[in-house]
């Protein structure tokens, strides 16, 4: 499994299938419907984890702070969804800027405005995307 980082044009990239980063949990829940699973780490700094069908959706106080999509249905704005070919994700976003071989996979890392979106890719097919930021 590989993995390229990409550092987004701008802040409208930060979000998949339609939810942004700082998204209330009283908006999710109306969007998507109550999670499949919810749990609270109070040890974590982003303590809620929210789970749906394909979509992990990780809340602070703030709202939404990362997400992990391994659904279609949940994509970047820009149009990357897991499930495409990777050399689509490359034509869309680029290289990654830093890669490194972590236990056999490669994982590109990206450090900018604090968020970043991560293409796992499996098979030469988008596994997963994540969105994370920095504490």
């Amino acid at each position: 499994m590989g993995l390229l980082v990409v550092n987004p044009v701008n802040d409208e990239e930060m979000m998949l299938g339609g939810i942004a980063l700082g998204e209330p949990e009283t908006s999710l829940v109306q969007r998507l419907g109550p999670p499949i699973d919810r749990e609270e780490n109070d040890g974590d700094y982003l303590p809620l984890r929210l789970s749906y069908r394909g979509l992990i959706v990780q809340l602070d106080e703030q709202g939404v702070g990362g997400m992990i999509s391994t659904d279609g249905r949940f994509c970047t704005p820009a149009g990357a969804c897991p499930g495409m070919p990777y050399a689509r994700v490359e034509a869309i976003y680029g290289a990654a800027l830093v890669t490194e071989t972590v236990n056999g996979a490669t994982v590109g890392y990206v450090h900018g405005d604090g968020c970043w979106l991560e293409f796992a890719q499996r098979a030469g097919r988008v596994s997963a995307i994540e969105l994370a930021c920095s504490p």
